[in-house]
């Protein structure tokens, strides 16, 4: 026959169990919710990426890559592309400026991630 020492073991050891079991469950449930994270975004072409700085190549830069900055969506890509196409590289912000519907306000946005080759 059990003590009583025994059953209140019994029942710890049980209950310990049944929360180990719940904090398992709950890592996988957290684990199963976390935002995946996508690298298909980043882009590690030699042309587009500045192998001294790490920024992306503005001069370079395909309509994709573009997009991928801040504050630039289709439109804006396709100006810069035209821009370039027209008027040669750009060499200075003042360029970047230059193209339709880039402001100062969307030029800061882009500043940290952009060199000019």
């Amino acid at each position: 026959m059990k003590t009583h020492l025994q059953k209140r073991i019994g029942t710890i050891l049980w209950a310990a169990a049944a929360v180990l079991l719940l904090i398992t469950i709950l890592r996988l449930t957290v684990a199963d919710r976390a935002p995946a994270v996508s690298i298909s975004t980043l882009d590690t072409s030699e042309a587009a990426i500045s192998s001294s700085a790490g920024l992306l190549d503005i001069n370079t830069a395909t309509a994709e890559e573009l997009e991928a900055l801040p504050g630039i969506g289709p439109v804006l890509a396709e100006r810069i592309i035209a821009w370039r196409e027209e008027n040669g590289p750009f060499t200075s912000r003042e360029d970047v400026l230059d193209v339709y519907g880039i402001g100062q306000a969307t030029y800061e946005k882009l500043e940290p991630y952009i060199n000019f080759g």
